[in-house]
């Protein structure tokens, strides 16, 4: 005959479960006499966000219409195909079964740190009511889903990224001429573009993608400050519309920016090429030697005009020639550059940095831009590529004679006339700058001698 062992139950088990079932039956009876009736978790809702993503972690929200004592579970999967309700289902099995109990939670709005993500990965968040002790689910499973973001630190091309230059357009009105870009993505990352000539990509970044976003990155949070990112990023297809680009090679990137600002790590790099155009007869005009004399006719330097950007840019070479620390401004690295006015057809000069000379004992910076008066005091302009002053021909037969008139400036809302275009240095990164002396006022008067 075969035996069997039966355990003996100790007799502080049996009181406990004595009491249990006591306790249980009047709390049933409790409910019976207020008529309270069970929370229907059949009708509920819940709702599901995403407050905030990093590479590893994602803050997730629950929130439900079905009463703070409502009890749900969760569940966080790298699984986009299986039905919600099997894989919650399978998790309160496989996890649970044998303990007797799951990890349960209450309350209306709550919020949930989930850790050990994988960046760039796409997860499901699943939500489902529950009963706390026998683990059993209720109602349809609540879903979304999510993804991590990239590691910064690593940078990746983003092939769902392309870009196409457009033609070129013109302002009839003003002159002004614009490059167009058409930018494409089939995704939902968004993005920064930034056009950068390629010899300054090679010179200034070493052809490296990390340092030239990091960089514009950082240019552009200065500028928009917080909050404002919205203003300067695409999503989707975007246009980038640049003021006309000189000839040469050229690269445009789109680089993977956040509504906060945070690189993403992808990336885009689009070559093009910008021809130069052929010189137009009314950009010719202003080539050649040229005599400058004050307003009284008194011959001050002769300067040169040469060709830089055809239909756009000049070289201007000998203004103040030998006037300026006794640097010659003949020489190649002082020439500063003048804008030819397409819709005028006159010369404009610009505030401008033109160049840093090393002697033997300092380094000066030199920069080209106009000066104006506040109750006796001469002011520097310090606003870089601002239009200071427009040379115009006062002989329209021969364009052998023209006049240089200063152009009003704005500064906080009042109007100050330019009394001097000139070049100001500034020695070993000093914060203030000086200028030559006797350095002659606007009106100034040209002649060609050459």
């Amino acid at each position: 005959m075969q035996t069997y062992k039966v355990p003996i139950m100790r007799i502080t088990d049996i009181l406990k479960a004595f009491v249990a079932a006591v306790l249980m039956l009047v709390t049933l009876s409790c409910v019976k006499e207020q008529g309270t009736d069970p929370v229907n978790v059949q009708d509920i809702t819940i709702t599901l966000d995403v407050d905030e993503v990093t590479l590893g972690s994602a803050s997730l929200r629950v929130r439900h219409d079905g009463g703070s004592e409502v009890t749900w579970t969760y569940l966080v999967t790298p699984d986009l195909e299986t039905d919600a309700d099997v894989l919650i289902n399978e998790k309160v099995v496989k996890e649970h079964d044998l303990t007797g109990e799951i990890v349960a939670y209450t309350g209306q709005n709550k919020s949930l740190q989930v850790t050990d993500l994988l960046p760039k990965a796409y997860y499901r968040f699943i939500c489902k009511a529950v009963d706390a002790k026998t683990g059993a689910m209720y109602g349809d499973a609540a879903e979304l889903v999510f993804r991590t973001r990239r590691d910064p630190a690593v940078f990746e091309v983003n092939d769902n990224w392309s870009a196409t230059r457009g033609e070129r357009t013109a302002d009839n009105k003003t002159g002004m001429e614009y490059d167009n870009f058409y930018c494409t993505s089939t995704d939902d990352q968004s993005y920064l573009t930034v056009t950068l000539k390629s010899s300054d990509y090679a010179y200034y970044y070493s052809n490296q993608i990390r340092p030239l976003a990091e960089d514009y990155v950082a240019s552009f949070g200065y500028a928009v400050g917080d909050g404002k990112w919205a203003n300067v990023i695409n999503s989707g297809n975007s246009t980038r519309t640049e003021q006309r680009l000189r000839s040469g090679d050229w690269l445009l990137f789109m680089i993977g920016v956040d509504q906060d600002g945070e690189l993403s790590g992808l990336y885009k790099i689009v070559d093009f090429t910008i021809e130069p155009e052929i010189a137009t007869k009314e950009y010719e005009r202003w080539l050649g030697k040229w005599m400058v004399s004050d307003k009284n006719g008194m011959d001050l330097f002769e300067i040169t005009v040469l060709a830089c950007e055809n239909n756009m840019w000049y070289y201007l070479a000998g203004w103040e020639a030998n006037n300026l620390m006794l640097f010659d401004t003949n020489d190649p690295m002082l020439m500063l550059e003048t804008y030819f006015d397409k819709a005028t057809g006159r010369m404009c000069f610009v505030s401008q940095y033109v160049n840093t000379m090393i002697t033997d004992y300092d380094s000066i910076d030199f920069y080209f831009t106009a000066t104006f008066t506040y109750y006796d005091t001469n002011y520097f302009v310090d606003a870089m590529n601002q239009m200071i002053a427009e040379t115009l021909f006062t002989d329209t037969a021969s364009f052998t004679t023209a006049r240089i008139e200063g152009l009003n400036l704005n500064v906080y809302g009042t109007e100050f006339p330019v009394r001097n275009i000139c070049y100001l240095y500034s020695v070993n990164g000093g914060n203030s700058s000086v200028m030559s002396m006797d350095v002659p006022e606007v009106p100034l008067n040209m002649r060609r001698i050459e």
